[in-house]
């Protein structure tokens, strides 16, 4: 191998084009096959970058150079030769070197680009096609990243040459050369897609904030775009029409962003983004110009949607075409146009890599059709749901088909209402009428679980559509379907109820299916169902018109008691005594029992008579299996269903006594079933003895509903159990995005403004060097969970009065960090360090596994560098992934660059906090988890508080108790607060807080506060100490192993250094040391109170008789109010006193 990299050495350092091009080709190989061939990229960085080569050859070093990582001092050496190429007669040299532009680091940019900077506007501008289009390409690329823009908000001069590049870019679209032009087409759509999806650039391995400027940088890049296209755009859509297929799906997206940017009215807040510290950008308005103008790009595309062959360019222009149907002047036959040539890609099974978005695409947009439309492509859409293959993709495709089928029943039950002409199939009945559906809806066992996800999602979005609306915006992709969904409820607040009856009369079926154990989605719909009969009051049966009830009121009123009966009948072929159970409590609870025939009493169809025969099934099931019962549950059920049928009904107490003696007599019931059978027994024999109380064993009903498809801790490894969370995650995710999402920051800049106050700040950055050190160092990290990075951000200071030629940074890594190449340490490069002037470098790690982790940093700075000669290191410079050459470097330095001076910085802690993602759930099911959680870490703490004074009041003010000032930087942590329990009386609280790790573990967090009396003060001084219990559970042992390695560590990452570790030797010290203490002040009370005088012998036996009538009682004869009304004297009298003693005092 070495003979080998000798050879390709030798090639590269001659002068035949042809012998180092194949040289390269050979080094690539190498690469590719996984060799270290950084001695050859070094090499070709000398030879072929910094020396004159032919263009083939600058690419083909260009890709070696990408495919290993150089040392800073052949990464000037290739800028040295990238401004040497600039002016070469040759253009495609040139235009081969430019790429190199995007694969500098971001420490190394902002010289290059401002010593380069007229070059690269000449090269935008220069005549040879080729190389504009290769600058076009590259600063497309360049520009649209998050360090560039970083680096032009602290940089005006590159900031101000930034907006003219992006200029001539705009302009280059324009370009007689149609590769100049499609590449400056993409440009502009890389810059408007990273602007619009706020998606961070990962080209450089950065993750940053978006502060202020850097928004305002971006918005004013966008603006200028935006306008210059808008402004020309009847010359831009003529150049598109002379690209071929593939620059003509370039030009799409930036024409359609410009139209829907202008008409939309948001570039008015992009110009007051982009000036927020200058003045005020003008308004501008929404005239006829801005209709015309967006109604000429869609006429200018809409031929495209069916003459085109190339099914890319359709979906591409179809797509398109849907954002600009919901712009105001937008039209639905737009939508309709676009829709339509997507399903015929569908048809012709054309571009089936895109099937899930074809379908996303149609449904997300199905609120832009008409009435007609969305009805005639309802049951098309959900066959082509249903052949989904990603959960994820078919479940967002329900939850829009669902809200849809919701929206178009209210909206034309209200036209009708209106006196409109009816429209047939726009009920929910006749929407899901298609054959396959009713076909899964009425097979009893499949192994499809498209039917559940169907149900779930129904009854969840009747849910949705219960709660209040969102407010409604003017404009945006939502509003028309918030408009349609208050149109359709009248903003009342029982009208969803008229869409959620028909849902259940369609769902009815699956209370029959037989789902393997699992039991969401028939848990879905009777809770439904339950909360129908409760609004309706079913068990009062149907109200009439004298009792001021409204026909719609009694015709609803009348189908609920027919499907209650349907249901009673259903009964019979339900499949496990589990859903026989739900069903029965379901039904019994809301039944109108007074509403029965007494003349069917003995008939076997008799609704009662079906109901105690389920509750007798139910008794006596043998099924042990926990997929088909869960006996203690199902027993506890029908129990309390026969309870409240007795004390309801004189025939069911006939029926029911029966039933509950011959199980209380058999073998199946337990103990506990014994002893209720016997009060539910008593309880009737009462009730059937006293008449007039026949409702002392029944209460009103709440709609709630009691079951749940979670299980106990231990039968928590359930598959079907695992299948239902999965289902119900899935349909809770889709729902929530599609009804309620949660805005992104730009639409909320775009709505609310620039007084916003999501734009975030740099977080605080921390010292690593002492004050009198020569060089000034800070650093601040930020956190990348997706990829599982954090990036170190430094800022290099020379506190000297001399310019320092050369700094190096090294980093060294503890924990579980590691850099991307495996290198065991980085070195960041310096040149040129003015006094007092901040040079910025960044180091980019990953994180392997929960761990606590530190970056170790050493400044070496050469004071003499460069004073001898040039600076020639040789074969002296060491390289990140070569740690010997470390050791080397020292013995073989030239005479010219001196000793270098180490400066050992602070090291860099990452907190453990950063490592953890906050983690929603419900109180329910976090106190489920809780126990199952193997691995346990418990400690305490302590903090002082203020329970008076000038922050107390404030806390107060704020709704915030004063005894919680220790732990208020817990709301910034990555933890989400499942519930509180607080006692401001006696200050204690107990908070409940859930995360996961980045890797999936869960952790858990209970924090119980007591509050402690301070020593040496008198009764009625206020509490100042909190005492606090911390108990952490996880489901990984080495999380709890991490957190108690360094407990202290760990509560100052939670509450920034507010509590103080109290160890549990000093907590029982402390704890001893109270008790005696209180021991002997009692003592001492106890030896202070004056005996009693003997009494004389003649009267001894009256005075122990008085004594004995006049011992003291230790119930108190006070009422509560009396004994607060007294302590509250006491303490006011206290306070008095001593407030006179201290001025007596002074």
């Amino acid at each position: 191998m070495d003979i080998l990299f000798a050879q390709i050495q030798s090639d590269l350092r001659s002068n035949d084009a042809l012998r180092q091009a194949g040289a390269l080709l050979q080094a690539l190989q190498q690469s590719a096959a996984g060799r270290d061939v950084s001695p050859l990229s070094k090499c070709a960085c000398d030879e072929i970058l910094a020396s004159p080569a032919s263009a083939v050859c600058k690419k083909l070093a260009l890709d070696l150079i990408r495919s290993t990582r150089l040392p800073p001092d052949h990464w000037d050496t290739a800028c040295r030769g990238l401004l040497s190429d600039f002016s070469f007669p040759d253009p495609e040299v040139t235009a081969a070197a430019l790429p190199l532009l995007c694969s500098v680091p971001s420490w190394r940019l902002p010289r290059l680009l401002s010593d380069c900077a007229n070059h690269i506007m000449a090269s935008l501008d220069s005549p040879s096609p080729s190389l504009r289009m290769a600058a076009t390409e590259t600063l497309g690329c360049l520009l649209a990243r998050d360090d560039l823009v970083a680096l032009c908000a602290s940089n005006p001069s590159l900031r101000s040459k930034a907006d003219s590049w992006w200029d001539q870019i705009t302009r280059n679209a324009l370009s007689a050369s149609d590769p100049v032009s499609k590449v400056a087409f993409e440009s502009l759509s890389r810059l408007f897609r990273e602007f619009g999806s706020k998606r961070m650039s990962r080209l450089a391995g950065d993750k940053l904030v978006d502060t202020e400027d850097s928004m305002a940088i971006r918005s004013a890049w966008v603006a200028s775009a935006v306008e210059l296209l808008w402004k020309k755009r009847t010359f831009y859509m003529a150049r598109s029409l002379l690209l071929p297929t593939e620059g003509f799906k370039a030009c799409v997206f930036p024409l359609v962003y410009a139209a829907k940017t202008m008409a939309s009215g948001a570039i008015d807040t992009l110009k007051k983004l982009s000036s927020v510290k200058g003045p005020p950008a003008p308004t501008g308005d929404l005239g006829a110009e801005k209709v015309v103008g967006v109604s000429d790009v869609v006429s200018h595309f809409v031929p495209f949607l069916g003459g085109s062959l190339d099914p890319a360019l359709v979906f591409e222009v179809g797509i398109n075409l849907l954002s600009l149907a919901d712009v105001p002047g937008g039209k639905p036959e737009w939508a309709s146009a676009s829709i339509t040539a997507i399903l015929t890609l569908w048809d012709r099974q054309e571009f089936s890599s895109a099937r899930e978005s074809i379908v996303r695409a149609v449904v997300t947009n199905l609120h832009l059709l008409d009435l007609h439309m969305q009805v005639s492509l309802f049951k098309r859409l959900l066959l082509m749901v249903r052949n989904l293959r990603a959960e994820s993709d078919r479940m967002h495709a329900l939850a829009c088909i669902c809200r849809t089928a919701l929206c178009v029943d209210l909206f034309a039950k209200e036209s009708v209402r209106r006196g409109q002409k009816p429209l047939p199939g726009t009920d929910i009945a006749s929407l899901f009428e298609d054959a396959r559906i009713k076909e899964d809806l009425n097979t009893v066992s499949s192994k499809s679980l498209f039917r559940e996800e169907l149900v779930a999602s129904l009854v969840e979005s009747c849910f949705q559509l219960s709660l209040p609306l969102p407010q409604q915006r003017d404009t945006g992709t939502e509003s028309r379907v918030i408009g349609a969904l208050a149109y359709g409820t009248g903003y009342g607040a029982l009208n969803w109820t008229e869409s959620a009856l028909e849902v259940v009369e369609v769902c009815r079926p699956c209370v029959k299916w037989d789902c393997e154990g699992r039991t969401y989605a028939i848990d879905c719909y009777l809770k439904l169902l339950v909360r129908l009969c409760h609004i309706y009051d079913t068990r009062g049966g149907v109200k009439k018109v004298k009792d001021g009830a409204s026909q719609d009121q009694i015709l609803y009123e009348t189908r609920l008691q027919s499907l209650q009966r349907l249901l009673v009948k259903d009964l019979r072929e339900v499949n496990t005594p589990r859903i026989c159970a739900r069903l029965v409590w379901s039904i019994s609870e809301h039944l109108d029992l007074n509403g029965l025939d007494p003349l069917l009493a003995d008939d076997p169809e008799d609704p009662l008579n079906i109901i105690i025969t389920n509750i007798h099934k139910v008794l006596f099931s043998t099924d042990s299996s926990s997929m088909a019962s869960n006996r203690l549950q199902d027993v506890q059920a029908v129990l309390l269903c026969a309870q409240r049928l007795g004390s309801r009904h004189p025939r069911a107490v006939q029926l029911l006594t029966k039933e509950l003696e011959d199980f209380r007599n058999g073998g199946l019931a337990d103990s506990v079933n014994k002893h209720q059978c016997r009060l539910i027994l008593q309880i009737m024999k009462y009730i059937t003895s006293h008449p007039e109380s026949r409702w002392a064993g029944v209460g009103e009903t709440k709609g709630d509903y009691p079951f749940s498809h979670h299980k106990l801790t231990v039968q928590y490894s359930e598959a079907s159990a695992a299948q239902d969370r999965k289902l119900e995650g899935l349909v809770h995710t889709a729902i929530q995005e599609l009804w309620r999402p949660d805005p992104s920051e730009l639409t909320l800049l775009l709505t609310k403004g620039i007084d916003s106050t999501l734009l975030k700040m740099p977080p605080s950055a921390c010292t690593l060097t002492g004050s009198s050190d020569p060089c000034y160092v800070e650093a601040y990290h930020l956190a990348d969970s997706t990829d599982g990075r954090i990036t170190l951000h430094l800022k290099v200071l020379n506190m000297t009065e001399l310019e320092l030629n050369r700094v190096d940074i090294r980093v060294g890594l503890s924990g579980a960090l590691h850099f991307m190449d495996g290198s065991p340490q980085a070195v960041r490069q310096l040149h040129h360090l003015v006094s007092q002037d901040p040079v910025l470098c960044s180091v980019t790690v990953s994180v392997s596994h929960f761990e606590r982790c530190a970056l170790w940093l050493q400044v070496l700075f050469y004071p003499f560098h460069g004073s001898g000669g040039a600076g020639d290191y040789g074969d002296g410079d060491y390289a990140e992934d070569d740690y010997s050459q470390v050791m080397r470097q020292k013995q073989t330095l030239r005479p010219e660059m001196g000793e270098p001076v180490v400066l050992r910085c602070l090291p860099y802690k990452i907190p453990l906090t950063e490592l953890l993602l906050a983690h929603k759930c419900s109180p329910v099911e976090y106190f489920r988890l809780w126990p199952s959680l193997p691995a346990i870490v418990e400690y305490s703490g302590a903090y002082t508080y203020e329970g008076s004074g000038f922050k107390a009041t404030a806390a107060l003010q704020s709704g915030a108790p004063p005894f919680l000032s220790g732990l208020k930087s817990l709301s910034s942590k990555p933890f989400h607060q499942v519930c509180s329990h607080i006692l401001r009386t006696v200050a204690g609280f107990q908070l409940c807080y859930a995360a996961k790790t980045w890797y999936g573990s869960f952790v858990g967090m209970m924090i119980f506060g007591a509050s402690e009396v301070s020593r040496n003060v008198d009764f009625g001084d206020e509490t100042t100490t909190m005492m606090c219990k911390f108990i952490v559970r996880a489901s990984d042992a080495s999380i709890t192993k991490e957190i108690g390695a360094d407990l202290q560590g760990w509560l100052d990452d939670l509450t920034d250094g507010g509590v103080e570790y109290m160890a549990e030797d000093e907590v029982k010290i402390a704890a001893a040391e109270k008790l005696r203490i209180s021991m002997e002040r009692i003592a001492l009370l106890k030896a202070a109170k004056p005996k009693s005088q003997p009494p004389k012998d003649e009267d001894k036996e009256d005075h122990e008789e008085e004594e004995e009538a006049k011992e003291p009682s230790t119930l108190s004869k006070l009422t509560v109010e009396e004994a607060e009304h007294r302590a509250l004297q006491a303490a006011v009298l206290q306070e008095w006193h001593m407030l006179r003693k201290e001025k007596a005092t002074k």
